[in-house]
C-alpha cells in the first residue's frame, strides 16, 4: 500500500510537472506570435511611409515639370510601379509563418510532431528579412566566424526550440529510456549524449553549478571520501563566487570533469548564434586561461535547444550531454528520504544523471545514494570525453 501510494504521488508530480511544462510552452508560442504580429504591423506601418514618401516626392517632381498632361500619365504610371512590389513584399512578410511548437518531445509524441521540425522557417532567421539592412548584418558576421571551420552551415539548420525530456512511461525492464533512439535519429548527428552505453552497469554523475553556494565543498568532500568521480557544469555565475575559484581548482585536481553551461544560463534558440556563441566561448577562455584547462562537454540551460543550436555547439569543438534521470531539485528543497528513493529507482544501465550543487537535498542523501548503487551493482564512471567510447552500443 504503501509503495502504491508513492508511486501515485510520483504520477501526479509527473503530470504536474508535464502541465507546467506544457503551459510555460503555450505561454512562449503565445508570445513569439505576439512578437511576429508586432513585427509585421510594424514592416507595414514602415511600407506605408516609404510609399507616402515615394508619392510625394513624385509629385513635387511632375509639378517642377510643368502642367503637361503626358508628364502626368507618367507619373501615375512610375507610381503604379513603384507601389506594386512594395506591396507584395508587405503581404509576403506578414503572412510568413511561424512552423513548430517548442517544448518536449516525449517519445512516441515527438515523433507524431516529426514532419514540423522540418520547416524550413525559423523565427531568428525570418525577423532580419523584414527589417532594415543595418539590423541584419551585426549578427551574421561575427557570428559565423568562430563556428566557421565546423562541419554545419548554421543558416541552414532549423531554429525550432525543444525542450529535452524523457516520458517514464517508456523505459524497458532495467528502466533504461527507450526515448533515446527519437532523439538520437532526429539529433544525434551533431554530436550529442542522450544516455551511455546499458550493456555496463555503469552510471555518470553530472552536477550543474549555476551560481554560488554553500553546498559545493560539501559535495567535494563526500565525493573525495568515496571515491566517485563527476562531472561539474560551471557558469560564469557561479565562478564568480568568493570561494568558487578554490572550488574549481580542487576539481580538476581530484579528477573532476568541467563542463560548459554557459555564461547567464539562457534559453540558448531564443538569444540567437552571435549571442551563443559569445555565451560558450567567453566561458570556454574563461577556464581555460585560468585554469588551463579546455572544456570539451556542454550542457544547455534548462534543456532547451534546436537542430541550430546543437549545430552550433558542435562547431565549437563541444560533445552536448543530457541526461536519463533528473528530477525538480532546482526548484526548492525536498524531502531527502524521497528524493533518495527517487534516485535509486532511477537508477539504469549507462544511467546520466542530473543533479544541481546548490541542493541542500542533493548534498544530504549523495553519501546514501552512492552506498545504495553501489550496493546494487553499479559503478560510477568518468565521463567519457573523446572517440568511440562516447558512442552508444
Amino acid at each position: 500500500m504503501e509503495m502504491d501510494e508513492r508511486e501515485k504521488r510520483e504520477q501526479q508530480e509527473r503530470l504536474a510537472r508535464r502541465k507546467r511544462m506544457q503551459e510555460e510552452t503555450r505561454r512562449k508560442q503565445r508570445e513569439r506570435e505576439r512578437i511576429i504580429i508586432l513585427a509585421g504591423v510594424g514592416v507595414l506601418a514602415v511600407i506605408v511611409i516609404v510609399l507616402l514618401a515615394l508619392g510625394l516626392g513624385l509629385k513635387n517632381r511632375n509639378s517642377k515639370k510643368g502642367a503637361a498632361g503626358s508628364s502626368q500619365a507618367v507619373s501615375t504610371e512610375d507610381q503604379r510601379e513603384t507601389r506594386a512590389p512594395k506591396t507584395s513584399d508587405a503581404e509576403s512578410d506578414s503572412q510568413a509563418p511561424e512552423t513548430g511548437e517548442t517544448g518536449e518531445v516525449p517519445g512516441s509524441e515527438g515523433q507524431s510532431e516529426a514532419p514540423q521540425t522540418e520547416s524550413p522557417v525559423e523565427p531568428q532567421t525570418e525577423a532580419p528579412q523584414t527589417e532594415a539592412p543595418q539590423t541584419e548584418a551585426p549578427p551574421e558576421t561575427p557570428a559565423t566566424e568562430p563556428a566557421a571551420q565546423g562541419p554545419w552551415d548554421l543558416a541552414s539548420l532549423d531554429n525550432t526550440e525543444y525542450w529535452f525530456g524523457y516520458s517514464d512511461d517508456n523505459r524497458d525492464e532495467t528502466g533504461y529510456p527507450t526515448d533515446w533512439l527519437f532523439y538520437e535519429n532526429r539529433w544525434g548527428q551533431f554530436n550529442v549524449d542522450w544516455v551511455q552505453d546499458r550493456s555496463q552497469n555503469i552510471i555518470y554523475l553530472t552536477m550543474d553549478e549555476g551560481y554560488p553556494n554553500d553546498y559545493t565543498t560539501t559535495i567535494l568532500d563526500i565525493l573525495a571520501a568515496k571515491n566517485v568521480k563527476v562531472t561539474f557544469f560551471l557558469t560564469k555565475m557561479f565562478f564568480d563566487g568568493p570561494n568558487s575559484p578554490a572550488q574549481i581548482q580542487r576539481m580538476i585536481s581530484e579528477g573532476h570533469t568541467l563542463g560548459n553551461h554557459t555564461v547567464s544560463h539562457p534559453n540558448m534558440p531564443e538569444v540567437g548564434i552571435e549571442a551563443e556563441t559569445e555565451q560558450i566561448m567567453t566561458m570556454h577562455n574563461l577556464i581555460r586561461d585560468t585554469f588551463q584547462y579546455e572544456m570539451k562537454l556542454f550542457r544547455f540551460p534548462e534543456g532547451a535547444y534546436s537542430a541550430q543550436s546543437l549545430g552550433l555547439v558542435d562547431n565549437l569543438g563541444y560533445k552536448s550531454v543530457f541526461w536519463s534521470y533528473a528530477y525538480d531539485d532546482y526548484s526548492g528543497e525536498h524531502d531527502v528520504e524521497e528524493s533518495l528513493q527517487k534516485a535509486v529507482n532511477g537508477l539504469h544501465p549507462g544511467a546520466i544523471y542530473l543533479l544541481h550543487a546548490n541542493s541542500a537535498t542533493n548534498t544530504a542523501f549523495l553519501e546514501r545514494f552512492i552506498d545504495e548503487a553501489r550496493a546494487r551493482g553499479y559503478e560510477f564512471g568518468v565521463y567519457p570525453i573523446e572517440g568511440d567510447s562516447t558512442r552508444l552500443k
